[in-house]
């Protein structure tokens, strides 16, 4: 089996993210914290986003540094193993401020990382 391309991982990261900002976008902070079902779906969403990020290659990071790729794995790693200690208006504020710019961010990536990923395709034929 082989190794997904960056461009699928930055698919389901760029899918992760919307689909969390589009949930919440109508929500306020207290409607937030008083809504465990969108805490779930918030935490479930940046887990894919922190696990896909963390499996984008060197070469695609090194080259999209715009992009904090330790930050996104970071936060899932808490949120994986440090789950009791999530600080809900810390995540409302990680949702709400700095999704925004990495779903704006990511078409460019994503096309970008397409075009390469089909130039090395095309020349290993």
């Amino acid at each position: 089996m082989s190794k997904p391309l960056d461009s699928t991982r930055l698919q389901e990261l760029q899918y992760a993210a919307k689909r969390v900002t589009t949930r919440l976008q109508h929500s306020s902070l207290s409607d937030f914290l008083a809504d465990e079902d969108l805490q779930d779906i918030a935490l479930l969403q940046l887990v894919v986003i922190g696990e896909a990020a963390a499996k984008i290659s060197e070469a695609t990071r090194q080259r999209h540094p715009q992009i904090d790729w330790r930050r996104a794995a970071g936060l899932r790693n808490f949120i994986v193993h440090e789950y009791a200690k999530v600080d809900f208006a810390l995540i409302w504020s990680t949702i709400t401020q700095e999704l925004p710019g990495l779903v704006s961010e990511l078409p460019a990536v994503l096309m970008q990382v397409l075009a390469a990923e089909k130039t090395n395709t095309s020349s290993s034929v």
